[in-house]
This record gives structure tokens, C-alpha cells and sequence, in this order.
């Protein structure tokens, strides 16, 4: 190096080291490098910048004569080109333990190193100018190391600015207002070198802010304005954090719209963790009071925005902002309106627990503590309880409330486990629920089966500390010894509650099968070794016991016998010590249920049959008079739908789009409801069977080609929107998948997809996934017929290729749909041997067919190279067989003796090993092509929309 770095006591290395370790004094390190810098200015300062060279990952050097004689664009041109172009990995983001402090301590060197000088160097007009001019170059380039770090760095240095700042505001408010008051004494009392200090500390401070001032506007325009929407999510992401801090730290000079609308518009970010940062700035600044009235402009701008962002694709961001509209509703005087709060509602029954919780949070900090709670505990007012169990009355029917409005009456378990954590012990007032439900006025009919649900979600949380199924996130949950105490409280108090108070539960709410299955399930989370305990406590166990069997002998709904059977085998296991007394209870009502069954059977045996002749008749004669009158509907209906068929059939031609493409697709839904396979299980529909016509089924065909099977631009959209494109191409899409499952059910033959493959290859990107399925159907059908229809389809084409005349161009489109359709045929060899000996049987008695008399001889045989493209799939026997059949008899083979034909029997076997059966068929010299005008190649128009492969699922 052409620096003596020994000499300035501390190299960009020693700096670089340090950072890296994590381990050393920031500070120290500061103070050392400040002192060699004192020592020569260009030398330190071009330390420092080697030290960013390095930081950034690069290997490059800045040499004493590059930074005197190069400007900086020139000095990073060059730092570029020695970049390492084959590591995509820079010490920001290299995930190697030695570094992962690497981002902190770089942080950390930057603001101390502001805070070191922000009493004298700061203002040298030298050092800070000229790292931020290399800095905003930097944060300028297209290697992203450079960009990312230099951006990190700026950013970090503006921050520290911004804390000068304020120190210099406070500074000069402070003099300012001693000056003030030193200049408001009388001219006597004055001291005059007093006034002229303060005058001049005023001064400087007035200087140095404006030259701060300076320096950050520098990096706001130069680098932030540019890099807040950098194409890295990092280096957002980074703008936006410091932002926030500056808007906190310096409301005075930044907490304004033109610096909010940055955070406004970073809310549209594509990256989850760049609208994360945003949300959390928002947060931080909706927390300080002072701070609302200078957002009201941006709330109104953005509020709509924030309120859809809670449903958010990433959980993470939904739940900030979430926790954001919590403190709007808090902090700001409007709040959020009803019906924009109602966006946040249904979050409590989100699967994503966290997301939930916090909806939970913003449900009970609205209607905790609102005047409507009050109106309810005049209204419902448990007699003789405290203060804090009114409060849990009151809160409790406003959670009924929601509960029953938002309709999600399956769901319980979620909105308790939403609301646990911030209203567990309301949730756990078992006095203030039992009260509600044993009272006679305590609730109406309509709110008693939410609560029973509601109190049931709320044992099963408490006593299992578990959250729901859903909100596990696959995550085995481990408790805390704390959580496994309160858990086990939880129980006890459970138990010692509901013992004495659930027979009276059960007693008056037998008769509803809904709310007592539901409680049927309690004893499930008690202690019932509790039931053992105490003498008194056994009445309760012999009056539960009576409640069951009262019910079971009352009920005959399968959900509230199931949830007895389930009680009466946990009451009756042996690990108890009073499984006797539940035993002996159950024997008696098992014998009391087969006494009354065996009574009424053997009634019911004793019934004599005596039907009276007539009476037999007379059900006879009306029997056969529905038979008759269902032949007769069938019959009508038949007719009916096949006069309905015949207009949809004309309708086909008409010209007016939308009654065709009706028309179309009625078509094809008659004929798959009123198909031999719909009817198969139901023979007495069997007259229904309506079959597509020849001319019915020509013209389904044609419509395919006339009206889906065309370029976009021949649809005369011109002019049209893109909305407009999308809708036609799912029209289209929609049409096609019901022409498919024409063919798949079985109501089209199987070669009529053969109007269907031949576009597989042009049309991939429209309708790919629907043809492949159809593909895939065809071969679970008959997979020999499929792969005969796969080489129909190709023949036609190539017959169309000659027909027309045209280049040899078309036979290359050709190949590349045999590609396309061979990849179908699978990786299992085995298992398609026949169906692609049936192809090339196929294949080559089409290539070899003789033509009509007066044409050329042998037109077909280009078809082998199109054929060539399935041989690779043949096994070695397969192709054996096919090279003997044709040793012993060529299929369309002639001798050149009887009609001249210019093809030899060494001809056939040139061609037939090799192009026919291997994919090198390319590779061969090819027969003279017959001349063909050549046609323009048509580009596919797609849109990239992609459906999924169901629409073959239904009928």
C-alpha cells in the first residue's frame, strides 16, 4: 500500500477487526482512530474509507494517489470492477457466526462516532462532507453490498445528527432565552461581556444547526429518497426504521406530511418484513399524545389502508397492525368508526393465535369499559355480589352479544381462547355464569345456549391450558412450572364450583338436548377424585348419576346419548374409588331400558295381520297409477329436454356472442346430466339418456375451433381493457373444461379429443393445466384408445400439413406437441408398453400408406420423425417386435418391381431403427421436402392466469 497505515497507530484492519469481533470498546476504538486522524486529516480519513471498503466486502483499496487524483465515481467504478462477482455474500448478510454481530457494531461505531465529534470535528467542513459525498456515491451503485452497506451507514450517521441537533435546538433556546432576559434588564444592570457571550454562543449554535442542517439534508435527498424504495427489502426496510426515529427524536423539523407520506406509501410494499418496519413506526408515533394532532392529515389518508392491512398475508404484519389500530382507537378523538372496526372483529377466530389474541386485546379494550356496559348492569345484576363481579356480569353479556352476532356458533373454543389472555379472569367467573344460567330472569332463551357453550370453551382452557385445535401450528405445547400451578388451581376451583351446581344445571336444562350434551362434558375437566374426598360431597355424586340416567332415558339424540356414553365410562373406570356406585347405577338403567325394550317388542310381535283384501287392491291399483304417471312425466321430460337440446343446437350459429356462448355451455351440462353415467345407479331414469347427435357432436367440435381455439388479437378486442382479456380467457377456459368432461364422462367418444390435444402445445399457457388433466383422464379410461387418440390427433395435423401445402416450419410445431404429449406417457415404462406399441403400430401404417392413384408415392413418411419423439419411451423388446413385424410384412410396403416405388427395403430399414424409434431422429439427413408455401408464425397470447385442475370435479 502506498499509506504507511503503521504509522497512523491504527489501520482500516485494525477497525475492521474490531467491528467484527463484537468484543472490543467502540469508544476506544473511536478515540484511536479520531487521534490519527488529528494527526493528518487525509490520512485518516482515507482509513475510514477503506475501512467502509472493506465493511462492504470488497477487496479493493483506496490508494492515496487514487484519492487525490480521482473523484468518486471514478474511485467506486474501480472498487467494482475488483468486486468478487462469484460471492453473492457480503458481511451483512453472511450468516457465519464470526459475523453475526457485525450489523450492530457497525451501527454502534457510526453513532459514536457522531457523538465524539459532535463538539468540534463535526463542523471541520472536511470529514463528514467527504464521507457522505463517497457515502451517497456508494449508495448509488448497482452492486448491492456496496449499496446496502454505505445506505446503513448514512442512515446511521443522519441519525446521530438528528440527536445533535436536538442537543444544539436545546442549546440554543436555552441562550436565547437567557439572552432575552439578560437584554430586558435596565442599560445600568446589564452585563454588557455577559450579553455579547451569550450573543455569540447564539450565533454558533445558529451556525452549527444550519450547518447540520446542511449535512442532513445531503443524505435525505441524496440517499434516502432514492434507496426507500430500493429494489433490496433490506435497504427498505432500513430507511424506513431510521425514519421513524427521526420522526420521534426530531418532531420539530421532520414529524410533517412530507416525511409521513414516505411511511404512507412503504404501507404497499411487497415485502412483509418492509410494511413490519412501517407498522412499528406508526405504532411508535400513535403512542405519544403530543404527536396526533400533527397526524390527522395522514390518518385520513391512509387509515383505509391500515384498516385492510388486517389481513395481511403475513400473520406478523397483521398483528402490528392490529396492535396500530388499537392505539388509533385510543389516542386519536375520532377512534375508529363501527363499521371500520368491524374488520377487526372476526379476527378472534383466526387460526393464527397471535393475530387473534391481538383482536381479542382491541375487542375488550372497546367494550370493557363503554356506557353500554353500564346500561347492561342495570339490567342484569347479579343480587349481592361485588363491584368487580357486576363488571364481569356486564362484561360477559357484552361477549354473548358478539358472540351471537357474528354468527360463528361453532366456534367458541376460539373466541375464548382470543380473549384468555387479556380477560382471563372474567372468562373464569364461574359464580357470576351459573348465576346467569340458574336464575330465572337472568338471561333470555336466546343468550342461555351461547353462555352454557361460551362457560364450557372456558373449563376446557382453564383445565387443560391448551389452546384450540387450528392454533397449535403443528407445535407440541410445553408449560411452565408457573402455567402447570395455575392450571392446576384452575381445576380444583373447576371442581369445587360445578360438584354441587351441575346436577341443578342438568335438571333444568334436560329437556334441551343442544345445552345439556354441552354440559354433559364438564365432569370431563373435574378432579373427580374430589367426589371421594368429603362424605357430603357423595350426595352430589348419586344426584349426578340420577341426572344421567333421567336424561338418557329421556333422549333419544345421537350427539346427547354419545356424550352420556362418553361421561359414563369416565365415571365408571376403575381408577376411582366410587366406580362401584356409578356401576351399580348404570346396571340398574341398562336392565330398566331392556326391560322396557323387551316389553315393547313382545307387544309388538303379539299385533296380528289382518289387512283387508280391498285394501290390498285398492294400494295396488294406486301404485301402478304413480308407476304410470312417472312414465308419463319421464316421457314429458325426455321430450322436453330433447327439444331444449335441438334450440341450444341452433343457437350455436347464431352471431349474437352471448346467447353461442350460453347456448355452448347449457350444451354441455344437459348432456352430462342427462348421460348414461349420471343415470348408471338409478335404472328407473334410464329413459332420460339423451345422446349427442352427429351433427350435434360436428358442431360442439367446430365450436371449439371457431370460438376458443383462437389468438386473442382475432377477438376483436382492440381497444378493450385488460379486465376485459381476463374475463374472456375464463370464459373460454370454462367452455373448454366442459367440453373435456363431455369426453372424460364418457358422453363424446374418446377420439373426439382429438380437437382438443392438437392445440395442447400452441395453447399451453391458457389452457395447459385443463388439456393435461384431460390427457391424464383419458389414459385411467382406456389408456390403449388414448394413446391411438394421441396419434389421431398428430395425423391429422401432419394430413393438414400436407393438405395446405405448407412449410416444413409446421412440421417442427408438430414435434413440439409430440414432446409435450410423450412427457404425459410417464417415467413407468412398464406400465405403458402397450398403449405405445398401439401408437407406433399406428404410426407407421400411417407413414407407410399408399396414396391414391396419380399421387406420389409414400407422402407419409416424414410422420416417422414426428413419431420419433414417443420411441424413446419403448423398451428394447418393444422395439424388437415392431423392426420384426416389419422385416416379415412393411406395413404399406410395395416391391419396386411391381409399382415402381422409389422406396427399397433398405430404405425401410435405414429409416425404421433409428429415426422411428429413437429421439435422434433429428440428427438424420432428411428426404427432399415437398415444396410448401411458408406461414407465418403465430405467437400464443396468454395471460399467465393460471386455474386450478378441479374443474374437472364436478358435475
Amino acid at each position: 500500500r502506498s499509506v504507511d497505515e503503521g504509522k497512523q497507530g491504527i489501520s482500516a484492519k485494525d477497525i475492521y477487526d474490531a467491528i467484527c469481533s463484537g468484543k472490543s470498546a467502540m469508544v476506544t476504538v473511536v478515540d484511536e482512530w479520531l487521534d490519527s486522524y488529528k494527526q493528518s486529516r487525509e490520512a485518516g480519513l482515507l482509513v475510514l474509507i477503506n475501512f467502509i471498503v472493506q465493511s462492504c466486502g470488497c477487496k479493493g483499496v483506496v490508494t492515496q494517489e487514487m484519492f487525490g487524483s480521482m473523484e468518486n465515481a471514478e474511485i467506486i467504478s474501480t472498487l467494482t470492477k475488483e468486486f468478487d462477482e462469484d460471492s453473492v455474500n457480503y458481511p451483512l448478510c453472511t450468516p457465519v457466526p464470526q459475523l453475526k454481530h457485525f450489523k450492530a457494531s457497525l451501527c454502534e461505531f457510526a453513532r459514536v462516532l457522531v457523538r465524539s465529534c459532535q463538539n468540534s470535528l463535526i463542523y471541520d467542513e472536511y470529514l463528514f462532507p467527504s464521507l457522505l459525498s463517497l457515502l451517497t456515491g456508494l449508495s448509488d451503485s448497482q452492486v448491492r453490498a456496496f449499496r446496502h452497506t454505505s445506505t446503513l451507514l448514512a442512515m446511521k450517521l443522519m441519525t446521530g445528527f438528528v440527536d445533535v441537533v436536538v442537543v444544539v435546538s436545546v442549546q440554543l433556546q436555552t441562550t436565547q432565552r437567557r439572552y432575552d432576559v439578560e437584554n430586558s434588564k435596565r442599560e445600568h444592570d446589564r452585563a454588557s461581556d455577559r450579553l455579547e457571550e451569550l450573543q455569540a454562543t447564539v450565533s454558533e449554535c445558529i451556525e452549527n444547526k444550519e450547518e447540520l442542517s446542511s449535512m442532513m439534508n445531503s443524505i435525505f435527498r441524496g440517499v434516502f429518497v432514492h434507496r426507500y424504495r430500493d429494489r433490496l427489502p433490506e435497504i427498505r426496510a432500513v430507511c424506513i426504521e431510521e425514519l421513524g426515529i427521526w420522526l420521534k427524536t426530531d418532531p420539530q423539523d421532520f414529524l410533517n406530511d412530507g416525511c409521513l407520506k414516505y411511511l404512507g406509501w412503504n404501507l404497499h410494499d411487497k415485502q412483509g418484513p418492509v410494511r413490519l418496519q412501517c407498522v412499528r413506526t406508526l405504532q411508535g408515533l400513535y403512542q405519544e399524545k403530543e404527536f396526533i394532532g400533527r397526524l390527522e392529515l395522514f390518518t385520513s389518508r391512509f387509515k383505509e389502508r391500515i384498516l385492510s392491512m388486517v389481513l395481511d398475508k403475513d400473520p406478523d404484519v397483521a398483528v402490528e397492525v392490529v396492535n396500530l389500530c388499537l392505539l388509533m382507537q385510543q389516542k386519536t378523538e375520532e377512534g375508529l368508526a363501527e363499521d371500520e372496526c368491524g374488520h377487526i372483529y372476526p379476527l378472534v377466530y383466526a387460526s393464527h393465535r397471535a393475530l387473534a389474541s391481538a383482536a381479542g386485546v382491541f375487542l375488550y379494550n372497546k367494550y370493557a369499559h363503554i356506557e353500554h356496559c353500564q346500561c347492561c348492569l342495570s339490567l342484569f345484576r347479579v343480587d349481592n355480589q361485588e363491584d368487580n363481579k357486576s363488571n364481569n356480569a356486564a362484561f360477559l353479556q357484552v361477549v354473548i352479544s358478539f358472540y351471537i352476532q357474528s354468527e360463528f356458533h361453532e366456534h367458541g373454543a376460539y373466541l375464548v381462547d382470543s380473549l384468555w389472555g387479556v380477560a382471563g379472569s372474567e372468562l373464569r367467573d364461574w359464580e357470576t355464569m351459573t348465576a346467569f344460567l340458574l336464575q330465572d330472569a337472568g338471561l333470555m332463551y336466546e343468550e342461555e345456549g351461547p353462555l352454557i357453550e361460551l362457560m364450557m370453551c372456558a373449563i376446557k382452557q382453564a383445565a387443560q391450558a391448551t389452546p384450540p385445535v387450528g392454533r397449535t401450528q403443528g407445535k407440541k405445547v410445553i408449560l411452565s412450572m408457573k402455567d402447570k400451578k395455575i392450571q392446576e388451581q384452575d381445576r380444583r376451583r373447576i371442581t369445587a364450583h360445578f360438584i354441587p351446581l351441575l346436577p341443578q344445571l342438568l335438571a333444568k336444562y334436560s329437556a334441551d338436548a343442544g345445552k345439556v350434551s354441552l354440559l354433559l362434558k364438564a365432569p370431563l375437566y373435574f378432579e373427580l377424585e374430589m367426589y371421594s374426598s368429603a362424605q357430603w360431597l357423595e350426595k352430589h355424586l348419586d344426584l349426578l348419576l340420577s341426572q344421567i340416567c333421567g336424561i338418557v332415558e329421556k333422549h333419544t339424540e345421537l350427539t346427547v346419548l354419545e356424550a352420556c356414553a362418553h361421561l359414563v365410562t369416565t365415571l365408571c373406570s376403575e381408577s376411582y374409588t366410587f366406580s362401584s356406585r356409578a356401576h351399580v347405577a348404570f346396571s340398574q338403567l341398562l336392565d330398566g331400558l331392556t326391560e322396557c325394550f323387551s316389553s315393547y317388542l313382545s307387544d309388538l310381535l303379539q299385533v296380528r295381520e289382518c289387512v283387508d283384501d280391498n285394501l290390498s287392491l285398492s294400494l295396488f291399483l294406486s301404485l301402478h297409477h304413480f308407476h304410470l304417471l312417472f312414465q308419463l312425466e319421464l316421457m314429458h321430460l325426455n321430450k322436453e329436454v330433447r327439444s331444449f337440446c335441438q334450440v341450444c343446437q341452433t343457437c350455436l350459429s347464431v352471431n349474437q356472442t352471448e346467447i353461442r356462448d350460453q347456448a355452448f355451455e347449457v350444451l354441455c351440462d344437459l348432456l352430462l346430466l342427462y348421460s348414461e353415467s349420471s343415470v348408471r345407479s338409478k335404472p328407473a331414469l334410464q329413459a332420460l339418456v339423451h345422446l349427442p347427435s352427429d351433427s350435434l357432436r360436428s358442431e360442439l367440435a367446430a365450436f371449439l375451433l371457431d370460438y376458443i381455439f383462437i389468438d386473442t388479437e382475432d377477438t376483436e378486442l382492440e381497444g378493450e381493457g385488460f379486465e376485459t382479456e381476463i374475463s374472456l380467457l375464463q370464459r373460454k377456459r370454462n367452455q373448454l373444461a366442459g367440453y373435456c368432461k363431455l369426453i372424460i364422462y364418457g358422453v363424446l367418444d374418446l377420439t373426439a379429443a382429438t380437437d382438443v390435444f392438437k392445440h395442447y402445445s400452441k395453447y399451453f399457457k391458457d389452457f395447459g393445466d385443463i388439456i393435461k388433466e384431460t390427457v391424464s383422464k383419458s389414459k385411467l379410461i382406456d389408456p390403449i384408445l388414448s394413446a391411438e387418440t394421441v396419434c389421431l390427433c398428430l395425423q391429422q395435423l401432419f394430413s393438414e400439413m400436407l393438405t395446405d401445402n405448407r412449410s416444413r416450419e409446421d412440421l417442427s410445431e408438430i414435434r413440439d406437441l409430440a414432446k409435450r404429449l410423450a412427457m404425459s406417457f410417464g417415467i413407468n415404462l412398464h406400465r405403458v408398453r402397450k398403449p405405445l406399441l398401439a401408437l407406433h403400430m399406428n404410426g407407421i401404417c400411417f407413414a407407410f400408406r399408399d396414396s391414391p392413384e396419380g399421387e406420389e408415392q409414400h407422402l407419409n413418411v416424414d410422420f416417422l420423425e414426428i413419431l420419433s419423439e414417443f420411441s424413446f419411451k419403448l423398451l428394447q423388446q418393444d422395439r424388437t417386435q415392431l423392426l420384426t413385424g416389419n422385416n416379415v410384412s412393411p406395413p404399406g410396403s410395395v416391391s419396386s418391381t411391381a409399382k415402381g416405388s422409389w422406396l427399397t427395403s433398405i430404405s425401410i430399414h435405414s429409416n425404421l431403427p433409428s429415426p422411428a424409434f429413437t429421439s435422434t431422429v433429428q440428427k438424420q439427413p432428411t428426404k427432399q421436402p415437398v415444396s410448401r408455401k411458408p406461414r407465418a408464425t403465430e405467437s400464443d397470447v396468454g395471460t399467465g392466469i393460471s386455474e386450478s385442475e378441479d374443474e374437472f370435479s364436478s358435475v
